[in-house]
């Protein structure tokens, strides 16, 4: 009798089917009466399987979104490696780093293994951003300069800060609405555009 699909016998002589050994885990076999371990084929990379004595390809399982896999023949969910902070991958089965794509400017991403573009976070308004692939809010998203505000979120630039108007101030940084910006008091004006601080 052969050995049944997902298993061989590499000697002469069996008289049980006990003696026919299970391919390992992060193998399968379609093939009947094997005769020897080569006839184990490895999940390919991207995929893993736990089982032991696969008979089907389809006992490989894919690497879930945020994951990827460069080898063939894992054995385990946990080969899989995590996509990096800053970066995200909608990919399924990945089998490299380079399907891991870096979060845009005017984003971060503090968190390992990301699915999806919506998972990078914009800066906040009166912050900006021209970095790709950031991986913390704190040492990214640089404050608008005193003197200017931006309410928008997700800025890019500097330039997208936007000046005080004259006859107002404005001496901290990281503004985020027109309404911060100070009125020169009564009696005084200031013909300056985005200026920093009352004296003007």
């Amino acid at each position: 009798i052969p050995c049944s699909a997902g298993k061989y016998a590499s000697t002469a002589g069996n008289d049980a089917a006990s003696d026919c050994v299970e391919c390992a885990a992060g193998t399968f076999s379609t093939s009947v009466g094997a005769v020897s371990i080569d006839a184990c084929l490895p999940c390919a990379a991207g995929k893993y399987s736990p089982t032991l004595g696969a008979t089907e390809e389809a006992t490989c399982v894919a690497c879930v979104a945020g994951k990827y896999l460069t080898t063939p023949g894992n054995d385990a969910e946990t080969d899989c490696v995590l996509c990096g902070s800053g970066k995200y991958s909608s990919t399924m089965g990945a089998t490299g780093e380079a399907t891991c794509i870096a979060c845009g400017a005017g984003k971060y991403l503090t968190t390992q293994g990301n699915d999806a573009e919506t998972d990078c976070v914009l800066c906040g308004a009166g912050k900006y951003s021209p970095s790709l692939g950031a991986t913390e809010e704190a040492a990214t998203c640089i404050k608008c300069l005193a003197g200017k505000y931006l309410p928008t979120l997700g800025a890019i630039e500097e330039a997208t800060c936007i000046a005080c108007v004259a006859g107002k101030y404005l001496t901290t940084q990281g503004n985020d609405a027109e309404a911060d910006c100070v009125l020169c008091e009564a009696g005084k004006y200031s013909p300056t555009i985005g200026a920093t601080e009352e004296a003007t």
